[in-house]
């Protein structure tokens, strides 16, 4: 059985690969998962897979990259960074084309069977409208 740190690198890798359903295989049916720059949270793996899917909408080239990871046993977190270019809308913001650059943090716990039942991202959404261009950074 891997351990919960490597099943985390798994479903990041899946995702790099655009496997999603691989990376929301990792994640037990009755699993939720907060997206908590959003205000949003998901449940189970079908609602993961379309939340991976949106970001492909706005950065067809996305790439999770220099990974850490943190075990501590139940609860593992990752440090990380997505980089991409945004050519596709975020919302009501058209695509800028620009690269961009955002720091990312997510906890994931696992339960029993290997699987994580419990999953927190954060990120920096208004930074990365002002990296973008779509709002101005504060005077």
């Amino acid at each position: 059985m891997a351990s919960n740190v490597e099943t985390l690198r798994a479903a990041h890798e899946a995702f790099n690969a655009r496997d999603f359903k691989k990376s929301a295989g990792l994640l037990a049916d009755g699993a939720e998962f907060t997206d908590h720059g959003r205000g949003v949270t998901l449940h189970g793996p079908d609602e993961f897979v379309g939340w991976l899917e949106g970001f492909m909408a706005m950065s067809s080239d996305l790439q999770i990259v220099d990974a850490r990871y943190v075990d501590g046993g139940d609860w593992v977190t990752a440090m990380f960074r997505g980089v991409g270019t945004q050519d596709g809308p975020i919302e009501m913001f058209p695509a800028s084309d620009k690269p961009y650059s955002i720091d990312i943090c997510e906890t994931w716990h696992f339960g029993g069977g290997g699987l994580a039942d419990e999953g927190h991202n954060y990120s920096d959404g208004l930074g990365l409208l002002m990296q973008l261009g779509h709002i101005a950074p504060p005077a």
